[in-house]
């Protein structure tokens, strides 16, 4: 038999220890009980937006090394212009298992290594010209990756069920371009709906399920990274644009289907 403590927030009840115990495991466990099963990255928030010579990193929540950690207020970060990559991540530098708690050390680092350390979660990554301004307003969705002086979200690690996926401004900013375009079909203005409707990022099997479809693929391909899904979303939007299928030309009236999430 298992025994569960919520305590009582009413006026004139004290909070004994036990209570409190029981309202700090529930909201810890909470947490790691929702995403457990997701890969590590960042599961929302951690917007990045420069000013002043420094970056503003949002409040949010990362896993990493099957943790989740909880960014409660904004971090900044200073950058200068080199003319080469520079990579903006997440590092957790030491875990220590201590009596009474564990220690994690985390910090933000701002350098020019492009790829990933053990425990590390990348936000953006961007080259900057000298007298040039970094930014985040993009003309159109293929800016996300123009190579000098905008924030690249491309090839940041976000969390999703089972395995990495595409940033949440990125298939957000997909999403609204769709819905600009008067040519859209009803099948891809739906997937647009559900890609705005949700507070983290797309599971990136919905994603690349809707990807392939839409392109002709083998819906039971697991292999696509997330680089390659930005370049086929980018060749999406651009059909639509234009007016043409995407759908494999041997497959009939019957095979297309209209995908409904709820």
């Amino acid at each position: 038999m298992m025994e569960h403590i919520y305590p009582a927030f009413e006026r004139g009840r004290i909070m004994k220890k036990e209570l409190l115990w029981a309202l700090r495991d529930y909201s810890y466990a909470a947490l790691q009980i929702k995403y457990r099963d997701h890969a590590d990255g960042i599961i929302t928030g951690c917007r990045v937006r420069p000013e002043g010579g420094m970056l503003r990193i949002a409040p949010g929540m990362i896993k990493c090394a099957d943790f989740i950690f909880l960014v409660t207020g904004e971090e900044r970060v200073p950058y200068a212009p080199t003319g080469e990559y520079s990579s903006l991540r997440f590092c957790l530098r030491e875990r220590e298992e201590l009596p009474d708690y564990t220690r994690y050390r985390t910090e933000f680092v701002l350098d020019g290594q492009l790829e990933r350390g053990k425990n590390e979660i990348e936000l953006c990554r961007f080259r900057l010209k000298a007298g040039a301004e970094l930014r985040t307003e993009y003309k159109d969705f293929y800016d996300i990756q123009t190579e000098y002086d905008t924030i690249n979200l491309a090839d940041a690690t976000w969390s999703s069920a089972g395995q990495n996926t595409l940033s949440k401004e990125v298939t957000d900013y997909f999403a609204h371009k769709v819905l600009e375009c008067g040519k859209a079909a009803d099948a891809d203005v739906q997937f647009a709906y559900f890609l705005l409707q949700g507070r983290e990022a797309a599971d990136y099997r919905i994603l690349t399920d809707y990807i392939r479809r839409r392109t002709g693929g083998d819906a039971g391909d697991g292999r696509m990274d997330t680089g390659t899904a930005f370049h086929r979303l980018e060749d999406i939007l651009d059909g639509i644009r234009r007016g043409t299928s995407a759908y494999r030309p041997d497959r009939t009236d019957g095979e297309r289907r209209m995908i409904v999430w709820d």
